[in-house]
């Protein structure tokens, strides 16, 4: 077997030894080529207890929030789960109505709560206007759509007026008055 590489003599050597090649990787006879073995790999690990042993980048510090900043943030609350409990309950969503966006949603099943959260965002923004236009120093408290099989109800949100809560009910099963109330319920708990 002749070997091949680095150190086996003088005009071959330039250069620091470096990996030899076997001359019988491209088979006894000129057959196919074959891949050297592998090489295991080393294997470092870190305990616990040695958290010095690392030698890799040093990691970098944990981000800390201003006091103001984590404030501001425990103020935000977009829980709207609670709309579960509403007799009849199909879907919910909460709305930015600048955007169209969903800011979250619970159930809907075969009701897509991303559309209904876009296309009822015209209703509002076509009820605002009509406000506008017909020159009402009024607010729009809730708007109720009654459908042969369904409740629609939207209710924009008293401190954010811009954002609202969309609830879809089965009208059989629902209550409106306490519906009302659940869902007015649920919009105090909210924040933005």
């Amino acid at each position: 077997m002749k070997w091949i590489g680095r150190g086996d003599n003088a005009s071959q050597s330039a250069g620091p030894p470096g990996p030899e090649v076997r001359s019988h990787q491209f088979g006894a006879r000129g057959g196919t080529w074959r891949p050297p073995p592998p090489r295991a790999a080393a294997v470092t690990t870190l305990s616990p207890a040695a958290p010095e042993a690392y030698a890799g980048p040093a990691l970098p510090a944990p981000i800390v929030l201003p006091p103001a900043f984590r404030e501001r943030i425990d103020l935000v609350s977009t829980d709207i789960s609670a709309t579960h409990d509403i007799a009849g309950f199909i879907g919910a969503c909460l709305v930015d109505s600048d955007s169209g966006l969903m800011l979250a949603s619970e159930g809907g099943g075969r009701l897509d709560m991303e559309a209904a959260a876009a296309l009822n965002t015209q209703v509002v923004k076509a009820k605002m206007q009509a406000i506008d236009v017909l020159g009402l120093d009024d607010v729009i408290e809730d708007i109720l759509i009654t459908m042969g099989k369904q409740l629609h109800f939207i209710r924009p949100l008293e401190k954010a007026p811009s954002v609202f809560l969309y609830v879809a009910l089965d009208k059989k099963a629902a209550n409106l008055g306490m519906a009302r109330m659940q869902v007015k319920r649920i919009e105090s708990g909210l924040s933005l």
